[in-house]
């Protein structure tokens, strides 16, 4: 049974926080089968660009910005020498330790064509950074996609959210979705709410973006 967070002192919550994460993030779809488990513990505010090349789409573009408690955990792990800078040997132990776990969860990122429930899949990842704003960490990086889609014989529909409602996932700010590389395809896109995800007895309706294009 999962402990309360009232079980923890600020230390221990601070190192356990620090193992769940780092760690593997299987864990997190252990601690979803735990009674009071299914709430959030890490905050995520994300952009997302539509990255579209020779008419395809063939890359999902992110921006995550953590929460600061979270970040401090992040930083203390793997900012070294503690100057606030990730250097490529630091980013690259955050990506090799952090970042590449979540391939097992498609990054929290589901993508699909309007007439199919099929999510699709990434074949990796490429320009991965660690940047800083006022103490929040970010991870700046592209999804690419197993099969490129042609956006213009249908809409494709992009939603950010965990399942297990451990992290919470929001697409935000001035301009929460953009496009790349889209100029001659006549592209809108459509916000829209999604279906209900349950999770034990808590549920998330997430946000979800649809990108619509006509070529004529």
């Amino acid at each position: 049974m999962g402990l309360p967070l009232e079980a923890f002192s600020s230390e221990h919550y601070f190192g356990y926080m620090c193992r769940l994460f780092v760690g593997i993030l299987a864990i997190f779809l252990a601690l979803d089968a735990r009674p009071g488990a299914s709430h959030p513990h890490v905050w995520v505010t994300g952009t997302a660009s539509f990255k579209i090349e020779d008419t395809k789409l063939t890359r999902i573009g992110m921006r995550w910005q953590f929460d600061a408690f979270f970040s401090q955990v992040l930083g203390a792990d793997f900012d070294i020498n503690s100057d606030g800078i990730f250097d490529s040997e630091e980013t690259q132990a955050m990506k090799n330790q952090v970042f590449t776990s979540l391939k097992d969860f498609d990054y929290f990122t589901h993508l699909r064509i309007e007439s199919s429930t099929v999510e699709q899949t990434f074949a990796g990842v490429d320009n991965f950074s660690i940047s800083d704003d006022r103490g929040e960490m970010i991870f700046t990086f592209e999804l690419i996609l197993n099969n490129p889609i042609d956006p213009t014989k249908e809409a494709v529909g992009l939603s950010l959210y965990d399942p297990s409602i451990y992290v919470d996932l929001i697409l935000d700010g001035e301009e929460p979705v953009n496009l790349a590389g889209a100029e001659d395809l006549g592209c809108d896109l459509e916000y829209r709410q999604g279906n209900e995800v349950n999770s034990q007895s808590y549920f998330i309706i997430p946000q979800e973006v649809w990108l619509n294009c006509n070529a004529s």
